[in-house]
Order: structure tokens, then sequence, then C-alpha cells
């Protein structure tokens, strides 16, 4: 099975915005990464880092990214920035609102195994709400009926189901928590951006 290369990030100071003078209240946090080219040689036990500035628009999704600290491959360093753009991240938030910003962050690449895992979700805009359904979910109420009924995300409209979910994509800390979990067994609500998501591990079709 080919080796991932996944992202973990370390924001950088001179964050500037585009819409305000100031820095803004809460900064972007990264919700979803996809798996970046494989490595062009090979780097045994070696930490392999990059500066990439992002242009983070106020609806999560990147407008621009731009490699600061390029490799000495070209090719790779174009199909990495191809990558990055569909990087997704919770946006910037000032005075209550979401804002469009330019961020800088140094990118440690690691290698790793897919991790594949059938999973549904529940996503909901705040704690009450997430609460709420996380203790319908443990009285016995379907989590495809609190999907439909309560979640944000367009997998209400299937339930809630993912499909087979690469969970390396996901933050450290919500891959942490999915490892926990067996089949059929859901997670409490976690803190995905400015949202909370309720996730179960569905039983793998036979």
């Amino acid at each position: 099975m080919a080796r991932l290369l996944i992202a973990a990030l370390v924001l950088l100071g001179g964050c500037t915005s585009l819409q305000l003078p100031e820095a803004p209240d809460t900064l972007p946090k990264l919700m979803y990464q996809t798996p970046l080219p494989p490595w062009p040689v090979s780097v045994p036990n070696r930490q392999i880092s990059v500066d990439v500035k992002f242009l983070i628009a106020a609806d999560g999704s990147v407008r621009h990214a731009e490699l600061l600290t390029p490799s000495r491959f070209a090719s790779w360093d174009k199909e990495a920035v191809n990558q990055l753009l569909k990087w997704r991240f919770s946006p910037a938030m000032a005075d209550g609102k979401p804002v469009q910003l330019w961020i800088r962050q140094t990118v440690y690449l690691r290698f790793e195994e897919p991790l594949m895992m059938s999973l549904a979700e529940i996503v909901c805009p705040d704690r009450v709400i997430a609460d709420s359904v996380y203790q319908m979910l443990s009285s016995g109420t379907a989590f495809d009926t609190l999907a439909k009924d309560f979640s944000t995300a367009a997998s209400r409209r299937s339930g809630g189901s993912l499909g087979s979910v690469n969970i390396r994509t996901l933050p450290t800390e919500i891959q942490d928590e999915l490892t926990k979990l067996r089949e059929g067994e859901f997670t409490h609500p976690l803190v995905l951006g400015n949202e909370f998501v309720i996730y179960k591990r569905l039983r793998r079709a036979s």
C-alpha cells in the first residue's frame, strides 16, 4: 500500500487580513487536507518542511497557495500547490464574522499509510445543539434520523454517511478519537473548525 505524504501545520507570525487593519479574533484551523504528491527521493529518518503562504477565504476555502521555500523539485512543487488549493480551513473570525485572511504556515511532512474507515457524521453549528444530539444518540435515537434532522452538512441527505474515509486527512486530534471506536460506536461532539461533529464508525460491508 502506498504511503501518503501528510502535513502537520505550525502557524507562523505575520498574519495580515485583506479586510481588517488588525489581527482577527480567531485564526483559521485546518479541517481537511488532501495528501501531497509522493516525495521524489527517499528520505529515511528525515523531516521535510516547507513554508507556505495561504489566502483563506471567508468560507474557509483556499484562494491562493504559494510555497515560500520551494523544494529542488519543480514538478513536485507544482503538484503540491494544486493539492494545497483543495485544503479546507475554518475561517478567521473578526467581530463575530468570517473574514478573508493571508496566513503563513510551516508545513511539516510525514509519511503515513492510509487508514480507511467507514464513517457517518452529524455536523452541528454550536455546542448546545451538538450536546443535545449526543444525548439523543445515547438514549437510542437512530444516527441517520438525527443526521437528517440536525446536521448542517450535505451528508445529511444520506443519513450522515460518508462512505470509506481516509482519516489521515482529518486533524490529528480527530484521528485519535476515531481510532478508539469500534464498529457501531460514535464519538462525543468534536470541535472541527467553528463547528461540532459527531462521528459514527459504520460496519464494513461484507
